[in-house]
């Protein structure tokens, strides 16, 4: 289930082409357990091979597109090669230490920290980290600039970039926002309540479509206009649906 979008109107992604990705009957349900947000145990633990390509092969002519995901690399198809016609994948770690590990492996990775992380440093406005190893985390410049990711990097936005020596540092945010990063109680998800969760929910409901969402995601990523910037499903995963 498959929801695109050629221009968000959402604050950080304003201009964006986006989508939104749902299995039939739970919302959830292309997401992997590893993710701690989900507030449920899904059976989603398989990637859809037909979808991860699609994905991965399909960006806007003279754009770019990027994604995160909470299945482990190691369960990828491929990993990042660095062509600028290909989606870069990032991975969504847990932990700011198992970006840092991801990272030292060549694998693009972002995290998420509690809602409150920065303020412990008495620095609402500090834009980096570091893991126990020493890599960097930087955090992400709309947090502290309202920059939106249209505008990151002067349109290529850190995300969409494979080959950094840095992961991307997220906060909890949303309507959840203090079970996120905090990783011992399930739940925390941003896109799981709020008017989010609303789209999200309802496109979970749809009748299946007669269509992959493999072809659809391909067919839309077509109609974009040339130096586009996309981020494929703002909520859900690259699952196999269940």
């Amino acid at each position: 289930m498959l929801n695109c979008t050629e221009t968000s109107r959402a604050k950080k992604t304003a201009g964006l082409a986006v989508t939104y990705r749902a299995a039939p009957g739970n919302m959830y349900g292309t997401c992997p357990n590893s993710c701690t947000l989900k507030p449920n145990v899904t059976t989603g633990n398989k990637i859809d091979r037909e979808y991860e390509k699609a994905v991965r092969e399909s960006v806007p002519k003279n754009g770019v597109a990027f994604l995160f995901t909470h299945f482990m690399p190691d369960f990828w198809a491929e990993k990042n090669t660095g062509d600028k016609n290909q989606c870069v994948f990032n991975y969504s770690a847990v932990t700011p230490n198992m970006a840092a590990n991801a990272m030292s492996f060549g694998t693009a990775a972002v995290t998420v920290v509690q809602h409150d992380y920065w303020d412990r440093y008495r620095n609402k406005n500090k834009k980096t980290l570091q893991a126990d190893c020493g890599t960097r985390g930087v955090r992400c410049p709309d947090e502290t600039t309202g920059i939106g990711c249209a505008r990151c990097g002067n349109g290529k936005p850190l995300c969409a970039r494979p080959n950094r020596d840095y992961f991307i540092v997220f906060t909890a945010h949303g309507p959840s926002k203090k079970l996120a990063g905090e990783n011992a109680t399930p739940g925390g998800c941003y896109a799981g309540m709020g008017n989010v969760a609303i789209h999200w929910r309802n496109l979970s409901k749809r009748n299946t479509p007669e269509i992959s969402d493999a072809e659809k995601h391909r067919a839309f990523v077509k109609t974009l206009r040339p130096g586009s910037i996309l981020r494929p499903h703002i909520a859900g995963d690259i699952g196999l649906q269940k």
